[in-house]
C-alpha cells in the first residue's frame, strides 16, 4: 500500500550487486493497487534486463551464487505474479515479447536464462488456463517459430529448456484442438530430447529436424504462415547453427504441407524474399532458395507473379533464384512457358478466373521483368535438344512483344491495370525494346545460329526492329532469313504460332503474325496449314487497319512463291480481294498498290481462261492508275498491264486488243514519266503490247534498249504514227484529240512529252492537206457533178478541221 522503492539503475545493473533486487521484486509482485499494463510491462523490461544481462558468479563465490539464484528466484515470481493478472493468450505473448530478445541473444548465460524464463511461463500458464482460452490465431505458430532454432543451441541446456518449451506448446495445442496426439509421437519426442544431450552439431541440427515433423502435425495453414515469418525475422539474430535450424524447419514445413498452402503461398514467399537479402551464409541461403522452388512446382503462378512483382532493377537474392531456376532444366523450361505465357497474355482477351491459380496467373506483372528473367533464364540454361523446340516460340514472343511495344495496344486489360514500381531510374538501356532484342540475339547465338546471327547484323535487322517506322520490314526479314537459315527446322512451329496470332483480338498481335506469315515458303502447304492461313488473311485483307490489309494482301500475293500450284485453287479468292483494292473508295495507296503488285504475282501462275470476267475488271482498273499523281501506283499499274498482256491468248485478244489501242497514247507519254522506274516499267509494257497492233513495220521498230531516251521514242513515235496514217488515219487523228488533253498534266515532263507527240502526229497528218488544194481545182471541172461532189468533200474537211479546233483550241493555237 506505500510508495515503491526506485528501481535499480539499468546501466550498473550489469556491474553492481543485487543485495536488494530481490526484495524489489518481492515489493513489485505484491504491490497494490495495480499498475497499468504499460507500466507493469516497462517495470518488468527493466528488471528482465537486471537479472538476465547479470553472468553467473564463479563457482567459488558462495554469497554471490546465492544472491544470484535469489535474483532469479525473484524475477520468476515477479513474472509469475504479473501473469496470474493476465492469464489470457494476451498475456501470455506479451510476456513472452518481453523475454524475446534475450532468447535471441548471442550470449549464451542470457538465451539460457531466458529460455527457462519462457519454460516457467509456459508451465504457469497450461497449469492456470489449459483448454479454457485456446491461443489467436497464429499466436501458436510465432511461438514456436520463436524456440524451435533453440532446439539447435549450442548450449546443451539452453537446447533442452527449448526443448521443454515446444513439447509444452505442443501439448497445449493438442489440448485445445483435440487433435490426436499418439503415443508415438509423444515418444519420438522423448527420444529427440535424449538425442540433443550429444555434442556432434550436425547430429543435433538432425534432431531438430525430427522434431519439426512432429510438430508439423500439429500445424494448420495460418499458423505454418507466422511459423514462416517468426523464423524469416530471426535469420542472423544469433548464430549460423540457429539460422540452420531455422530454415531447416521452413523446408521441412514446406515439404510436408505444400500442397495444402495454395491460399497462403503468397505471405510466406513474401517473408522469405524480405529476408532473403540479409541471409549471409551461402547454405541457408541455397536452402531457402529451395524452398522456393519447391513452392513454384507446386503453385506456379502464384510464385512467378510474386517473382515478377519484384522490383527493377533485379537485386541480387532475385537473380540467385532464377539461377537456381535455370540449373534444373526440366523445371526452366516449365518456367519459360510461364513467362512466355505472361508476355502474350497481353494479347488475349480477358478472361474469366476459373480458380485460384488463375486469379494469379491473370494478375497484372511487369512486362520488364517479364523480359529480363526471359534474358537471364536463356542466358544461364544449359540448352540441349530438350529445348530446342522452344525456339520458335521464344522468338515468336519476342516478336508480339516487339510489337506491341511500338504504340499503345487497343487491347491490354493487363496492362492498364500495371503500376510499375521500380526503385529507381532504371538504365537507358533497360528498355522493353532493347530488352527484347537482346534476348532475341542472345536466342539465336545460344542455339548456335552465329552464321544467322552474323546475316542479321549485316543487313541491319535489329536496327529495323528497334524503329516503329521500320519495325514490320525487319520482321518480315527476320522471318525470311531465319525460313532460309540451315537451322531451319523450326520453321513449322513458328508457322502455327503465327497463324494462331492472325486470330488474335489484339491489332498489334494480327499485325505483327501476318509479318512473319511464311506465305514465300513451302512449309505451310506441306504441312497442310496453307487453307487456313488463306482464311486469316482473306479476313485480314478486308480490316479497316492499312497495316493489316497492306501485310496480308502481300502474303496472298506471296503464295504464288510458296505454292504455285495452288494458286488456280485459290484464283476467285486472290482475285476478289486484289479487286476490292482496287476498287474500294477511300483506299490508301499503299493498300492499292499492294494489290497492284499481288495481282502482277497471281497472272504469272494463272491461263487466260482462270480469269474469265475478271480480266476486263482488272485491265480496265489497271488502266485508271496510269495517269494517276502517284509514282507507285503508276509504275504497278504498267508492270500490271504488262503481265495482262502475256496472259492474254486466243480468246481474249479482240477485247485486249481494244484495251491497247485505249491505253496507247498513256503508255506513248509515260515514256517519259518524271518516275524512272515508272518509265522504264511503261517502256517495256508498251513494247510487250506492240504486236496487237499486227503490223510487221511497228514490231522491226520495237528496238526499245534505250526507248526512255527522247530521241529514240521520238523515232517509234514517227514510225507508228506513219503506219497509222497509210492504214488508220481516224485512229491517229483520235490520238491527236487525246494527246492534247494531256498539254494540262500536272507533270511537266508529260505535257512536253505531248507536245512533242502532238506535233510528230500533225506533220504526218500535214501530208494530206494537199488534197484540199486538189479538191479545189475540181471545182473548175467543167462537169458539175465533179465540182458539186469536190465542195462536199471540202465541207466536211473544213467540219473536221474545226471539230479538231473545238477539241484543243489552246494546242493548236
Amino acid at each position: 500500500e506505500g510508495q515503491m522503492p526506485d528501481p535499480p539503475n539499468r546501466e550498473a545493473a550489469g556491474s553492481q550487486l543485487p543485495t536488494d533486487l530481490s526484495s524489489y521484486h518481492f515489493f513489485l509482485y505484491k504491490l497494490k493497487p495495480f499498475y497499468s499494463t504499460e507500466e507493469s510491462n516497462e517495470l518488468m523490461d527493466i528488471s528482465i534486463h537486471s537479472v538476465i544481462s547479470l553472468q553467473p558468479p564463479g563457482e567459488s563465490n558462495e554469497s554471490m551464487k546465492t544472491l544470484y539464484t535469489n535474483a532469479l528466484r525473484a524475477l520468476e515470481q515477479l513474472m509469475e505474479g504479473l501473469m496470474q493478472r493476465h492469464l489470457d493468450p494476451k498475456g501470455l505473448q506479451e510476456m513472452v515479447h518481453l523475454l524475446e530478445k534475450w532468447i535471441l541473444s548471442e550470449k549464451e548465460w542470457e538465451r539460457e536464462k531466458a529460455v527457462n524464463l519462457h519454460l516457467h511461463l509456459m508451465q504457469i500458464y497450461v497449469q492456470s488456463v489449459g483448454v479454457c482460452i485456446p491461443l489467436k490465431l497464429g499466436q501458436f505458430g510465432s511461438l514456436v517459430g520463436l524456440i524451435a532454432p533453440g532446439t539447435c543451441d549450442s548450449h546443451r541446456k539452453t537446447r533442452l529448456a527449448s526443448m521443454d518449451v515446444l513439447a509444452s506448446l505442443l501439448d497445449l495445442r493438442a489440448s485445445q484442438t483435440c487433435s490426436s496426439w499418439g503415443a508415438c509421437n509423444e515418444l519420438e519426442l522423448e527420444k529427440c530430447k535424449e538425442d540433443l544431450q550429444g555434442s556432434d552439431m550436425e547430429k543435433i541440427l538432425g534432431v531438430s529436424s525430427r522434431i519439426s515433423k512432429v510438430a508439423c502435425l500439429q500445424f494448420n495453414c495460418d499458423e505454418v504462415v507466422s511459423l514462416v515469418q517468426k523464423l524469416c525475422e530471426n535469420f542472423g539474430a544469433v548464430d549460423l547453427q540457429h539460422d540452420k535450424a531455422s530454415v531447416t524447419w521452413i523446408c521441412t514445413f514446406l515439404q510436408m504441407r505444400v500442397k495444402e498452402l495454395e491460399d497462403k503461398v503468397a505471405e510466406i514467399l513474401g517473408a522469405i524474399l524480405v529476408h532473403l537479402p540479409v541471409v549471409d551464409h551461402r547454405e541457408v541461403r541455397r536452402l531457402l532458395i529451395e524452398g522456393i522452388l519447391l513452392l513454384a512446382h507446386y503453385h506456379q503462378e502464384t510464385v512467378l507473379t510474386a517473382l515478377l512483382r519484384q522490383p527493377l532493377p533485379m537485386e541480387s537474392h532475385l537473380t540467385e533464384v532464377w539461377l537456381a531456376v535455370a540449373e534444373n532444366v526440366p523445371f526452366a523450361r516449365t518456367m519459360l512457358h510461364a513467362l512466355m505465357g505472361r508476355l502474350q497474355a497481353r494479347f488475349t482477351p480477358r478472361a474469366n478466373a476459373a480458380s485460384k491459380a488463375d486469379i494469379w496467373r491473370l494478375a497484372a506483372v511487369d512486362p520488364l521483368m517479364t523480359l529480363s528473367t526471359i534474358h537471364l533464364l536463356v542466358e544461364r540454361i544449359d540448352w540441349d535438344n530438350r529445348l530446342l523446340d522452344l525456339f520458335p516460340d521464344l522468338v515468336y514472343t519476342l516478336l508480339l512483344q516487339l510489337g506491341g511495344s511500338q504504340g499503345q495496344e487497343a487491347v491490354s486489360p493487363v496492362l492498364k491495370t500495371w503500376r510499375l514500381i521500380h526503385t529507381g531510374t532504371l538504365p537507358e538501356e533497360v528498355n522493353l525494346q532493347r530488352v527484347t532484342i537482346r534476348s532475341m540475339q542472345l536466342l539465336f547465338r545460344r542455339l548456335n545460329g552465329e552464321s544467322l546471327l552474323c546475316t542479321l547484323e549485316e543487313q541491319g535487322v535489329w536496327r529495323l526492329l528497334e524503329s516503329s517506322s521500320t519495325f514490320l520490314q525487319g520482321v518480315s526479314q527476320l522471318a525470311r532469313l531465319c525460313v532460309r537459315s540451315p537451322e531451319g527446322y523450326y520453321r513449322q512451329r513458328l508457322s502455327e504460332l503465327a497463324l494462331r496470332g492472325m486470330a488474335s483480338e489484339a491489332l498489334s498481335c494480327r499485325i505483327s503474325s501476318t509479318a512473319v506469315c511464311f506465305m514465300s515458303d513451302p512449309i505451310l502447304h506441306q504441312k497442310k496449314l496453307l487453307k487456313r492461313a488463306v482464311l486469316m488473311l482473306e479476313k485480314g485483307a478486308e480490316q479497316e487497319d492499312e497495316v493489316l490489309r497492306v501485310l496480308s494482301l502481300r502474303a496472298l500475293g506471296n503464295m504464288a512463291l510458296g505454292a504455285p500450284r495452288k494458286v488456280r485453287q485459290y484464283r476467285k479468292l486472290l482475285l476478289e480481294k486484289c479487286l476490292s483494292s482496287l476498287r474500294s473508295p477511300g483506299v490508301s495507296t499503299s493498300v492499292t498498290s499492294e494489290g497492284l503488285e499481288v495481282l502482277a504475282k497471281v497472272l504469272v501462275e494463272l491461263r487466260e481462261g482462270d480469269l474469265g470476267s475478271t480480266f476486263k475488271a482488272i485491265s480496265e482498273q489497271c488502266r485508271a492508275f496510269f495517269d494517276n499523281e502517284s509514282e507507285l501506283l503508276r509504275l504497278k499499274a504498267f508492270i500490271l498491264f504488262g503481265k495482262l498482256a502475256q496472259v492474254v491468248r486466243i480468246s481474249k485478244k479482240h477485247f485486249f486488243k481494244q484495251e491497247v489501242k485505249k491505253a496507247w497514247v498513256p503508255l506513248m507519254l509515260h515514256c517519259q514519266d518524271p518516275c524512272s522506274n515508272a518509265a522504264q516499267a511503261c517502256v517495256a509494257t508498251l513494247f510487250q503490247c506492240v504486236h496487237f497492233w499486227g503490223w510487221r513495220a511497228l514490231g522491226s521498230s520495237a528496238d526499245h534498249s534505250d526507248a526512255t531516251a527522247p530521241k529514240e521514242m521520238a523515232g517509234f513515235q514517227m514510225t507508228l504514227c506513219s503506219v497509222l496514217t497509210q492504214k488508220k488515219p481516224a485512229v491517229l487523228y483520235n490520238f491527236l484529240l487525246e494527246t492534247m488533253t494531256y498539254v494540262k498534266s500536272n507533270l511537266s515532263r508529260i505535257r512536253i512529252a505531248a507536245c512533242n507527240l502532238a506535233g510528230i502526229i500533225m506533220k504526218q497528218m500535214s501530208a494530206h492537206y494537199g488534197i484540199v488544194s486538189t479538191l479545189q481545182e475540181l471545182q473548175l471541172d467543167s462537169d458539175p457533178g465533179v465540182w458539186r461532189a469536190a465542195l462536199e468533200t471540202l465541207n466536211i474537211l473544213d467540219t473536221c478541221s474545226q471539230q479538231r479546233l473545238l477539241a484543243s483550241p489552246e494546242g493548236i493555237a
